[in-house]
């Protein structure tokens, strides 16, 4: 029965204080900070009832107290005692789509919009709060789902004060023995290059892997296809879909919500060529990195004539995940200003001096081609030049020595120097390290290698490894820690059970 709290109250869905900040320069795709403001969910509820629940112990949650506040929230058996909350409303057709494994069958909401108040710990997501018409509230925890009646418009301040002073929280978990274990997980995000075409272009596939440790003692290792990674708003799944008609081709990037309703932006994509128009054309695109909110990639363009294909542009872009399947490349200049702009000038400078050439990309295209690629454990920004010469396209790349904005890479520590791994593992081409510093993953050709870390040393003997497939290169290293860990690898565990039916 503990157990089964636990899981109720340690949610799934909440992220890893880790997590990133969406900053675009379009409105319409920015992420508002949480703060405070005079909520109208503001006072004291009560669970009346279950209208979906993964478990079927629904007495768990009949009758408890929910209390929100400015200050303070309690929801169930969790104090939160650094809330925030962000409200915004939606089309209840369409979140009933994304969230509606949370719901019983045929469940609809009162009125065509609802009221999302989001609440969250610390700034990290917790719960979902949605306001009906009739003045009763729907709690939502990841695909759990309660209805609220109000009780009062006021909460027990006293007793809320009293929990925190009492460190409710802590002591209430005090009972599970893996409390005090050091837990540390991984998503990796792998992409397998293979051998190119007459046109040399090659084909790309990716995969998943989770890697968790409990006071540096391995799980079983987890695997699904494509990239599974963390957002603010829940676990996605990203997939790099081939679409081809007639003699154009494009590589779309698409990204959904694992909650969604069946694959509805795939299909779409599947329908119509999203930028080729009707041109003849060959879009070929890469993943070198994802994060919360960007991915970096590459990308190659061809017009084809004749049936032949006749290269046009080759560049690097950053793209808001938000915009996919659309094409919304990030400006150098929204991520890192000024310096962006100057860098790119001088980069491009060295690079052509005083050659003679027609350039590929107009002015306002050259800010946005830029990426991001891995060296010596680190995550570096690269500008890339194409030109033409002699009726060739020529493409060189040049070093942003600027560091990555957090909002593109949060974590990119390293908890031992990198000459001393290297020192230990000839064959290691790179090397990834947790927040905990406890554990890394050493990547070779061939494998990941799992190490502990003492005393910013690799132990002496590996935890395990990982064997890679001919070709594969890290495109992502999220990472969760502490109670974290079990409600990521449920959500992927679940995810993959869920796909295999």
């Amino acid at each position: 029965m503990k157990y089964i709290k636990l899981i109720c109250i340690l949610v799934v869905i909440i992220f890893s204080s880790i997590a990133c900040t969406s900053i675009t320069n379009d409105p319409s795709l920015q992420v508002v900070p949480p703060k405070n403001i005079d909520i109208l969910i503001q006072g004291t509820w009560e669970v009346a009832a279950v209208l979906h629940q993964s478990s079927a112990n629904e007495e768990e949650w009949i009758g408890k107290t929910i209390m929100f506040s400015n200050e303070y929230a309690m929801i169930g058996d969790y104090l939160i005692t650094d809330v925030g909350y962000q409200v915004k409303r939606v089309i209840a057709e369409e979140y009933l789509l994304y969230h509606y494994k949370a719901f019983p069958e045929g469940f609809v909401f009162s009125g065509e919009e609802i009221e999302v108040i989001m609440a969250t710990d610390q700034g990290v997501f917790f719960c979902e709060v949605l306001k009906e018409e009739n003045a009763e509230l729907i709690l939502k925890i990841y695909n759990d789902s309660f209805l609220l009646k109000k009780v009062s418009n006021e909460v027990n301040e006293e007793l809320l004060k009293q929990l925190k002073e009492e460190n409710f929280w802590r002591e209430r978990v005090k009972s599970f023995p893996q409390d005090e274990l050091l837990r540390t997980g991984v998503l990796v995000g792998l992409r397998q290059t293979t051998e190119g075409n007459e046109s040399n272009i090659q084909a790309q596939s990716y995969r998943t892997l989770w890697i968790a440790s409990e006071n540096k003692k391995l799980h079983p290792v987890l695997e699904t296809k494509d990239i599974f990674f963390p957002r603010r708003n829940g676990f996605w799944k990203m997939e790099v879909k081939e679409i081809l008609e007639g003699n154009k081709h494009e590589d779309a990037l698409v990204a959904y919500n694992i909650l969604t309703k069946g694959k509805n932006q795939i299909e779409e994509v599947n329908q119509q060529l999203s930028n080729l128009g009707q041109e003849e054309k060959a879009i070929y695109r890469t993943i070198n990195y994802i994060s919360n909110d960007y991915v970096s990639i590459g990308e190659k363009s061809f017009r084809i004539h004749e049936g032949e294909k006749i290269v046009e542009k080759e560049g690097l872009h950053i793209l808001v995940i938000d915009s996919l399947p659309n094409i919304k490349r990030v400006n150098i200049l929204d991520l890192l200003g000024a310096a962006g702009i100057e860098s790119i000038e001088n980069g491009r400078m060295k690079v052509l001096g005083g050659k003679k050439h027609n350039s590929l990309l107009q002015r306002i295209e050259e800010n946005e081609n830029y990426g991001l690629e891995r060296r010596l454990g680190h995550w570096f920004l690269k500008g890339r030049v194409g030109y033409f010469e002699d009726n060739k396209l020529i493409v060189e790349d040049y070093n942003i020595n600027l560091i990555p904005p957090a909002e593109l890479v949060f974590y990119d520590e390293l908890a031992i120097p990198w000459t001393t791994v290297k020192d230990k593992i000839p064959t290691a081409i790179d090397l990834y390290t947790s927040p905990n510093k406890d554990i890394a993953l050493v990547v070779t050709k061939n494998e990941i290698i799992v190490f502990g870390i003492e005393e910013q040393r690799l132990q002496q003997e590996p935890l395990g490894k990982i064997p890679l497939k001919k070709g594969e290169t890290v495109v992502m290293a999220e990472w969760a820690t502490g109670y974290y860990v079990e409600n990521w690898e449920k959500a992927l565990g679940n995810y993959i059970n869920d796909s295999t039916k």
